[in-house]
């Protein structure tokens, strides 16, 4: 593809990927990726982490941030890899049609009971869904409606998930995908997490930004720059990986995983409640930075309800990923969004 378009907008090229490799603690990381391309600035802020990482430094780790500014009690992270590469379409009629970015973390659960372990799966996946609840299904912004009378504070959520939950087999390791459908806000991310301590996991963000012209929504935007070429790229990233765990840490997984139970593949969902919530909450929007040709700017530019609530039917339906398991079973959770 020689020239991009809104519809297949051109990324970089894999062939000219290069390998990164990263010493997590003698758990060894390596994957390829393009050179970085950022729209915005031609400052070299992309990659600039080291090689070697010493994991049990704590002085390396940050407290991750919550929607309100406070951080997140017992969860810290610390950057390994980032990177963000541009797309674009028809230069100068389309130009830039989004950018995705990498962000690579090990991440450090540090108030789990003593008795238990990240490589037991259902603490992985119970711990990656709570750092999940906390920072994005509690990412509330303020609401509307349409009855000028109404004076109800609304609360709404900025995103639904997760999404298309499953487990996939890379690397030698079986890792935990979602992902997440924006509500009201731009970004839309796709999580990977692997275990690779008792206490440590890794997790691979691919935080997709779209644009477009008369586009400025979630619901908009997916039917002028579909995600294809994005995802064509995040895939390419993780075929070529490989991790290999030190060797303490490979015989803990081993032994954790040989216990009844801890090698199952539990999945994660959004609730009933959840998803009629967001068909109303992305159709409310559904007009936002949008005009509808043929209407006057005053009229109303939202969507048809009933296509944003089909939209949302269809973004949740499971989609296997190539080397993925058989779905496991629901996990069941004690916190709700609140």
């Amino acid at each position: 593809m020689l020239i991009g378009t809104e519809k297949k907008p051109k990324g970089p090229k894999f062939s000219r990927s290069r390998p990164i490799e990263k010493n997590l603690s003698y758990t060894r990381l390596k994957f390829l990726a393009p050179p970085h391309k950022d729209p915005f600035s031609d400052l070299d802020s992309w990659e600039t982490e080291p090689k070697s990482i010493d994991i049990d430094d704590r002085s390396i780790y940050r407290s991750r941030k919550l929607p309100n500014g406070k951080n997140l009690n017992g969860f810290f992270s610390a950057r390994a890899y980032s990177s963000r590469w541009a797309f674009c379409g028809i230069p100068l009629l389309q130009g830039y049609c989004g950018h995705m970015n990498l962000l690579v973390d090990v991440n450090l659960v540090d108030n789990l009971p003593i008795n238990e372990t990240l490589f037991d799966n259902n603490v992985l996946t119970r711990e990656v869904y709570n750092e999940f609840l906390q920072t994005e299904l509690n990412d509330l912004h303020e609401g509307y409606s349409d009855d000028p009378l109404d004076v109800t504070q609304y609360r709404w959520p900025s995103y639904l998930g997760p999404i298309n939950c499953q487990w996939s087999h890379i690397g030698d390791s079986d890792w935990l995908y979602f992902e997440d459908q924006p509500l009201m806000r731009k970004n839309q991310t796709i999580f990977w997490n692997v275990a690779i301590s008792d206490k440590q996991y890794l997790s691979f963000r691919f935080v997709i930004t779209r644009s477009a012209r008369n586009a400025g929504n979630p619901y908009r935007i997916e039917q002028r720059v579909p995600r294809d070429n994005f995802l064509a790229l995040m895939h390419k990233i993780m075929d070529s990986l490989t991790l290999d765990l030190n060797p303490k840490a490979a015989a803990r997984r081993a032994q954790v995983q040989a216990q009844p139970g801890a090698s199952d593949k539990p999945i994660l969902t959004c609730t009933p409640e959840q998803v009629e919530e967001a068909k109303h909450v992305l159709y409310m929007w559904s007009g936002r930075g949008y005009e509808e040709p043929g209407k006057s700017r005053d009229d109303d530019h939202r969507a048809n309800p009933e296509d944003v609530a089909a939209f949302i039917e269809e973004r949740i339906k499971p989609r296997p990923l190539p080397n993925s398991y058989p779905p496991g079973e629901l996990l069941k959770l004690a916190q709700q969004p609140t």
